[in-house]
């Protein structure tokens, strides 16, 4: 699982980058994980630009702290990988759709703490009920959106993590 702290620490890192950095930085996500950015992209081809952007900005920000979070590494993701995400993230979104009474989108929704991924679904929630930089809001089917592509790259990434050995000393 991914810490709030390594949440924080990409955040704070990404903050301070330049626009040469960004550029740079968003030129190495694309490198790293070339079926993910094409899966977003593809996704959210015939979305309004800002969606666009906001949902490849928010991809590199989980991957910027899935890396910080993780010492092994990443892998690159597979579209098998993603695939599989998607079909959780669609059940998942049809289990929340589905619910009739509040207390069961609640008792649904409370569930996000249980997720193997809390820290990662709570900033993209934080960043989604932000304004944009043009001071609007993302209508709620906006944010369903863009949260439907981020829960399923946090399911994508969270399964490519490499694992580094432990070894047991005496």
């Amino acid at each position: 699982m991914i810490t709030s702290d390594a949440v924080e620490q990409a955040c704070a890192e990404v903050g301070d980058f330049s626009e040469e950095q960004m550029a740079s930085e968003f030129e190495r996500f694309f490198k790293a994980q070339p079926e993910l950015c094409d899966f977003i992209v593809e996704l959210t081809s015939e979305s309004e630009q800002r969606i666009q952007e906001l949902s490849l900005f928010l991809s590199y920000m989980i991957l910027k702290a899935v890396e910080t979070g993780t010492p092994g590494g990443i892998a690159p993701v597979s579209t098998e990988r993603i695939e599989t995400a998607f079909k959780e993230s669609e059940s998942w979104i049809e289990r929340i759709n589905q619910a009739q009474s509040p207390e069961m989108q609640s008792s649904i929704l409370s569930g996000l703490a249980a997720d193997s991924e809390p820290h990662l679904l709570q900033y993209v929630i934080s960043e989604i009920n932000q304004p944009m930089d043009d001071g609007t809001q993302l209508g709620d089917e906006q944010k369903g959106e863009v949260f439907f592509v981020l829960k399923t790259v946090i399911t994508t990434l969270s399964g490519s993590r490499i694992e580094t050995p432990r070894i047991e000393l005496p």
